[in-house]
């Protein structure tokens, strides 16, 4: 096994000392570029690396960024994690990655393990089911940065980046309601993440603008029993036009449709949220709402950094930061009357 090459070694080569290397590998001052070079040049000829714990101890900081996400399966985490990226990865930060699967206790786990790991600051998104948030509460208390995304937790004091949902549920309404659309389904997400509720207050005000008046029986769960729900609301003929919380619950909403012999856009319109790539290869392809999720990584990890140059005892104002989404028009619905 190849021995890895030490600081000490570096000096021994050229006779000098070990201070004088960290200096010209670290940029320091006090030392002539005639000797800074020959440093320099063996490092590379040697193949040195930095121990990244001896520099973690030099400067206080781990280089770390922790980030705790539901999943990676869907494309929107993909794209807030491309974003994060795009960020740390020009400051000189790593990532450490965890998935809670939401599950409660897995984000709590995750959560203690990135601590212990002293990451400099973390970027996370609450899980579906969390039951409390006392973990989140123990990473501000370490004085450790944190920024949560998509969703927002009004039992945790600290800064948000998310989409403005209700107004893209509300756009997304409104645009059926212009189709001539009167009895819209609204299928929920969680009933434990903020935005289901959010979401769900847009398509409220959509119908309220309108005067239409709100009916309980076309909000819909998204439990096993929503096939069999939305099968008979279809058969009642009591619906002409569907709104999903996600594009995943709009192509199971396509999928009951279909079953019942009826057309999409001519008889019944549907639109989804977040603009997954399933969207444009269902058919007919999916009208969706489009979330900005690069731009939420990149603005969540963004903060991160510039608390971190700022340092844990600056003051702070804690902010949410919404991002407008986009409402993307397809063939699951009609042109306005």
């Amino acid at each position: 096994m190849k021995k890895r090459v030490s600081i000490t070694d570096i000096a021994r080569a050229l006779n000098v000392t070990p201070s004088t290397v960290s200096r010209a590998l670290n940029g320091g001052h006090k030392i002539s570029e005639k000797t800074r070079k020959k440093i320099i040049d063996l490092a590379a000829e040697l193949g040195y690396r930095p121990n990244p714990f001896a520099k973690s101890l030099l400067y206080n900081k781990t280089y770390n960024i922790g980030l705790v996400i539901p999943e990676f399966t869907h494309h929107f985490f993909n794209k807030v994690l491309n974003g994060i990226e795009s960020v740390t990865y020009e400051r000189g930060y790593h990532l450490i990655i965890c998935t809670s699967d939401n599950l409660y206790e897995k984000e709590k786990k995750s959560c203690q393990t990135l601590l212990d790991a002293r990451v400099d600051g973390m970027v996370a998104t609450v899980a579906n089911n969390s039951q409390s948030f006392e973990h989140y509460k123990d990473i501000i208390d370490a004085g450790v940065p944190l920024v949560l995304i998509d969703r927002i937790c009004e039992d945790i004091e600290t800064n948000y980046v998310i989409t403005d949902d209700f107004e893209g549920a509300r756009q997304a309404v409104e645009h059926l309601i212009s189709t001539d659309c009167r009895k819209i389904i609204y299928i929920k997400g969680p009933d434990s993440i903020s935005t289901t509720f959010n979401r769900y207050m847009g398509y409220v005000e959509a119908l309220k603008k309108h005067n239409i008046p709100l009916n309980e029986e076309l909000v819909l769960a998204s439990d096993d029993d929503l096939p069999k729900k939305l099968r008979a609301l279809l058969q009642e003929k009591k619906v002409d036009a569907i709104f999903a919380f996600s594009d995943y619950l709009a192509y199971d909403a396509l999928k009951v449709i279909r079953e019942e012999g009826l057309s999409v856009p001519e008889d019944i319109s549907v639109i989804g949220y977040a603009d997954e790539p399933i969207a444009t290869y269902l058919s007919p392809a999916l009208s969706t709402v489009q979330q900005p999720a690069f731009d939420i990584g990149r603005i969540g990890a963004s903060f991160i950094m510039d608390r971190i140059d700022k340092g844990s005892s600056a003051e702070q104002d804690f902010f949410t930061e919404y991002l407008p989404t986009k409402l993307v028009l397809r063939a699951s619905t009609k042109k306005p009357v």
